[in-house]
Formats: structure tokens, sequence, C-alpha cells
């Protein structure tokens, strides 16, 4: 048995979902999983019961390395999503690192120190090539398809008229805050509330990081929608009970979604990878019901940009698509149309069947059999 720290980049649900996703299945191994992290990585690890501790500590804050000096020895292996603080103190301190990466097409540039890392584990995703297998590149990294939680006993429910909705964490420590840079899920549950008939669904379920649920449940006291900050085996639950999800466009939860039959359907972009990959979904055929904001602005080429100019020129065209009701109200329009049109949501569980399988399934095996494989070489 290991005694295995991890920690996610506090950058909205995505990471910290990953992260949970890989770490509860070591932890049913018989190894030991700390966390450590911060904000919205935070708020989903603590929602899992497996961990032995959870640890709240700013990854990026000035005394986290004083931390790392009095912790990490114990640990016999970190494991990092896409958090470079952390990585970097492990590395410092001579504990093994697993980098976690399930965002390899996002990054407009790696530090070269993370190659070097004792093993390196990417997610097929958008950006890939299709790959049915896992694949060895080099010595310490190794391709996965989608990193998702089998669900033997979490079978859909054909006869639900449940709704779920998600909104992610729905913000991110220094590159956007909900009430600050954006109120994109607010306008979104008032347009539902104000726009959209949703009488034909039994229950509706929104789920989002813990400010947002907090400001949904003041606004709107007496809503019809219940608003949780769900964990992940809570969320999958949820999901794998609803007749159909409907969320922003982010990476994971829709792949989850995709991976147990759940007709997905896409609400506009809230960050700037979102806007990407709704892009790539389209192109993909996986997004024939969504909403994107250059169906109505000028689209954007983002990935020609800096991480920080994505995230900037973004902002800019959401606070524009935030603040005309008549963009509001005709979105609105072709979300209603979305959730009406029940009989083409067949279609979209086929077309992202075919999408995963050309991913390559089982990439939550092949990850774990890839950390107890460094696991056994380090002598654990």
């Amino acid at each position: 048995m290991a005694r295995i720290i991890a920690t996610a980049e506090n950058f909205a649900f995505g990471p910290a979902g990953k992260l949970v996703t890989v770490a509860e299945r070591l932890s049913q191994q018989g190894h030991q999983l700390t966390f450590v992290g911060y904000g919205t990585a935070f708020q989903l690890a603590r929602r899992s019961g497996f961990w032995k501790d959870v640890i709240e500590r700013d990854t990026d804050g000035d005394n986290f390395g004083r931390y790392c000096d009095s912790s990490f020895r114990n640990f016999d292996l970190l494991i990092s999503c896409v958090d470079r603080s952390s990585a970097q103190e492990a590395r410092r301190l001579d504990v093994p690192v697993v980098w976690l990466d399930p965002l390899s097409w996002w990054w407009d540039d790696l530090p070269e120190w993370v190659s070097d890392l004792d093993l390196r584990i990417t997610q097929q995703s958008i950006g890939s090539e299709p790959a049915r297998n896992a694949s060895r590149l080099h010595n310490n990294h190794v391709v996965v398809g989608p990193i998702v939680e089998s669900t033997p006993g979490r079978e859909s429910d054909p006869n639900s008229a449940d709704l779920l909705i998600n909104f992610g964490g729905g913000e991110a420590a220094g590159w956007y805050e909900l009430g600050k840079d954006t109120n994109y899920p607010l306008m979104v549950v008032e347009a539902l509330h104000s726009h959209v008939d949703m009488t034909r669904f039994s229950s509706v379920a929104i789920t989002g990081g813990e400010r947002l649920v907090s400001q949904c449940r003041r606004q709107w006291p007496d809503s019809p929608y219940s608003f949780e900050c769900l964990g992940h085996k809570d969320f999958l639950d949820r999901l794998a009970s609803s007749c159909a999800f409907l969320t922003v466009p982010g990476l994971e939860a829709p792949l989850e979604a995709w991976s147990a039959g759940i007709p997905t359907l896409f609400l506009p972009p809230s960050n700037s990878s979102q806007y990407v990959q709704l892009d790539e979904y389209r192109k993909r055929g996986v997004a024939a019901a969504s909403i994107h904001l250059r169906d109505h602005l000028p689209g954007l080429d983002l990935m020609r940009l800096p991480l920080r100019d994505r995230s900037a020129h973004f902002l800019e065209q959401l606070g524009e698509f935030e603040e005309k009701p008549e963009l509001r109200q005709s979105w609105g329009k072709r979300l209603e149309e979305m959730l009406n049109d029940t009989a083409t949501w067949p279609q979209l569980v086929d077309s992202a069947n075919a999408f995963i399988d050309r991913l390559g399934r089982n990439g939550l095996e092949h990850c774990v059999e890839a950390i107890e494989a460094l696991l056994l070489r380090k002598g654990f």
C-alpha cells in the first residue's frame, strides 16, 4: 500500500473531477490517499468520502513551500492533475510525481521539467489522434482514452423525465470570478425561468460550484429547480438517472455523459477553453444540439493567442453576450427547441458513442495500471 498525496489545479471542476476519478480507483486498490488544494478543487474533493484526509492549502500561496517541506516527504507519491506548484515542490523534495493531463491540447507551452517527471499520463480528447489502446510514447509518457468512471450498476433510466443542468465549477481563481468577471450562470438560470417551458420535466436539478449554488438559492428561493453542489459520485448517479444532460461545453462532464449514453445538449461556453471545445465538438459531430457565442457574435480565433489573452478576449465577448436582451431571447428560443426535440436525442447518443470509440475506451484502467507499474518500480 502506498501513501499518495494528490492535488488538482484550481480551475473550475474539470481537473479536480479527473483527479477524483483516478484517486478513488487507487483507493479501492488499497492505497491511502490525501488531497491538498483550494478553491473549486477543494470544494469538489471534500465531497468524496474515500480520502484519508482533505487539506485546504493554496498551492500557489507564499506559504505552500513551507507546508510541502513539513509534509511531502511523508508520502510515497504525488499525483498532480496539472497543478504546477505542487509538482515542482515534490520534484524539489525528490518525491515521485505523476502528472495527470486531460488538457494537453490546450497549453501554449509546458515547462521543460514536466517531461522529466516520473510519469506523465495524457488523456485522449479533442485535438488528439485517435488511439483505441493505451500507447507508451516514451518511458515516462502514457496516452490513454477518456478517463471516466466505469458504471456497473449505474444504468440509465429509460423512463426518466428528470433533467440535469450543469455549470461545472463556474469560476477559476486568477482567471474569472462569478459576480466580478461574469454573471453567466445567473443569466442562464434567469433565461430558463423567463423564456423556456420546463414543465415537461418531472424535476430539474442545476449543479455548480458553491458560490453559484448559494447565489441561486438566495435569488430564487421559490424556484421549481433544485440548486446543488454535488460530489463527483453523486453527480454521476444523478447523471445516470436523467433523461438528458444540459451542460456548459467543458471537457470532463461531457466525456462522462457520452460514455454513459446520456443525450447531451450544450449551453453557450462560460470560459475560453469551453469556447474552443464547443468548436471542436461541432467539428466532430457530437454537438448537434448546442448554442455558441459565435452563432450570435463574431467568431473568435482563441488558439492563436497566449493563454491569458484567450481568457481576456473571451470574457470581453461574454460580457457583450450577457448584456443584450435580444440575444438572450434568441438563444432562449433555441434552447427550448433543443429540449423539445427529443426525437433527435438517440442520434446524439449514437454520435457520442462513435466519438468515444475513436478516442479509445478504458482510459481509467490504463491510467491506474500505469500508476501501479510506477509504484511497483519504486518498491511500493
